[in-house]
């Protein structure tokens, strides 16, 4: 009976788990935070997100905040499996080089994120630093999924916004 408990009392708990990401953009610092600020900016950008609703901007002691639903469809062959509403909170701490993201999601798994912007000569580095509060048993599937749209996310991001910028110095030399 008190291995029944151990087992039990072990797929409840609920450990943190780090990851961390960056990249480059040659673009403007404040340009790739203002594109992270607009919540409908992330469909197209994290490949799990099919929309966003309910979009309400907040100020409080001179700090600005939007909170939003998402929905995330997981697909198998192109047929989708599930469709997993989120809740967000964006806090933009320090316009324009940082910005917190608290995520809510089922089963109680929640994100912390942290996304950093530090100009550099030829653009910024985006860096994006997460904690994953998720049961023991769901934590690899929650690691390799929050890996592999976190990864796109910012792949995406670095391609939307630079092909904008060149297309902009395209047209002004025109």
């Amino acid at each position: 009976m008190c291995g029944y408990f151990t087992l039990l009392s072990e797929m409840l708990i609920m450990p943190i788990y780090s990851l961390e990401f960056q990249t480059h953009i040659k673009a403007p610092s404040q340009k790739v935070y203002d594109h992270l600020s607009e919540p409908h900016n992330f469909v197209g950008l994290q490949p799990l997100l099919t929309h966003v609703e309910a979009v309400q901007f907040n100020e409080q002691k001179g700090i600005k905040s939007v909170s939003y639903t998402t929905v995330e469809a997981f697909r198998r062959m192109g047929v989708v499996l599930y469709r997993n509403r989120i809740h967000v909170q964006s806090v933009f701490t320090k316009p324009p080089y940082q910005m917190h993201m608290m995520v809510h999601s089922f089963p109680n798994i929640t994100l912390n994120v942290e996304y950093t912007f530090t100009p550099q000569d030829d653009g910024v580095l985006v860096k994006e630093t997460m904690q994953i509060q998720t049961h023991a048993l769901l934590a690899k599937f929650v690691i390799s999924e929050a890996t592999k749209a976190q990864t796109t996310l910012l792949e995406n991001l670095k391609n939307r916004l630079e092909s904008v910028s060149s297309k902009l110095a395209e047209s002004s030399i025109s």
